[in-house]
């Protein structure tokens, strides 16, 4: 009999790092010896959160094509700079008024972890729907912000937490290799794709079996509101991405979700930055609840404004034909009896 467990893992949203971030929390939190074995056991699933992070970034750097050229970079240029630029406002305006701490329970570092991630599966979902080649293909460029990385720019220009430099050339050099990898052998860019699920899986678990379920309970309600924060961003994406596009589209409220794989960040960050270790455990959780409730408000906003748009675009008017047989409009009609 065969079970495919990871696609019924699929069908949960964000469920390949949920499921076993959960999983591992309720292990650590009634049966912590059972990860504390030593050896391969707890080098895997306890503390080998670091070594998943560097395959991680080789596989996302594997799907970066350097070959795209035209309105998909450009897409996806733009795309990369509005999420950029909204970290580092999302930095400056949390870390003026509130400090590392934040408001409502958000640590600003999980403020910004949530703001410069977006869910890219479901971006490249909801082109099917409401875009074209040109805005999957940006997702080429766009990919770049998945992963710790990004976070760690804007945190560290900022000032607000403390990033060497080697901790940033340490995430740049596994995405850099899986980049000129990935476009010199198209192999190794089909092997990180069908490996990517894996990975994911157990630094999820990694992250979690450091975690409890108390912290669980108590970031839920700030999860919430970081998840209705981050939909809410969409919007101004929508409006502002349109700016520069010629031809309108929805998938600017696209950016307004938060990626599940944020939720690991926070522990890279830590690491960097050992004083912000205090925050990393509420943050997982906020950051996994906001990807969750983005995933679902996401395509409604997109659909939304996409029917806004097909509202407000120019009907084309019916031809005119001699032939009976043909629908006449009620414009040739009046034309007809002048």
């Amino acid at each position: 009999m065969n079970i495919n467990i990871l696609e019924k893992m699929n069908k949960v949203p964000g469920g390949l790092i949920i499921i076993p971030l959960m999983a591992a929390i309720l292990i650590n939190t009634f049966f912590p010896q059972a990860l504390a074995l030593g050896g391969p056991t707890t080098a895997l699933f306890k503390v080998g959160s670091s070594a998943m992070m560097g395959i991680f970034l080789l596989i996302c750097g594997s799907s970066i094509n350097i070959r795209q050229a035209g309105l998909p970079l450009y897409k996806g240029s733009v795309l990369l700079i509005l999420k950029c630029v909204a970290g580092a406002l999302a930095v400056w305006a949390a870390g003026y008024f509130f400090g590392a701490a934040g408001f409502f329970g958000i640590s600003t570092m999980a403020l910004v972890a949530c703001l410069t991630s977006s869910n890219s599966s479901l971006y490249i979902a909801l082109c099917s729907n409401y875009g074209d080649a040109s805005d999957a293909g940006a997702i080429s460029v766009f990919c770049i912000k998945d992963g710790p990385f990004v976070t760690m720019v804007v945190l560290g220009v900022s000032g607000l937490a403390n990033i060497p430099f080697a901790a940033l050339l340490s995430m740049l050099v596994p995405l850099v290799i899986g980049m000129l990898w990935g476009n010199l052998d198209e192999r190794f860019k089909s092997l990180c794709s069908a490996a990517q699920p894996l990975v994911i899986i157990l630094m999820s678990f990694a992250i979690g079996a450091n975690s409890s379920i108390g912290t669980v309970f108590t970031a839920g309600l700030s999860g919430v509101v970081l998840g209705l924060i981050s939909a809410a961003t969409g919007v101004l994406f929508y409006f502002i991405y349109n700016l520069f596009l010629k031809k309108k589209t929805a998938l600017g409220a696209a950016l307004g979700t938060t990626a599940a794989n944020s939720a690991l960040t926070p522990a890279m960050v830590a690491q960097a930055d050992p004083s912000l270790a205090s925050y990393v455990d509420a943050a997982t959780a906020q950051l996994a609840t906001a990807s969750i409730i983005t995933m679902l408000l996401a395509p409604l906003l997109v659909g939304w404004f996409d029917k806004r748009l097909r509202a407000k675009a120019p009907q084309p008017e019916m031809v005119v034909r001699e032939n009976p047989g043909y629908p006449v409009s009620s414009r040739t009609v009046a034309n007809k009896n002048k």
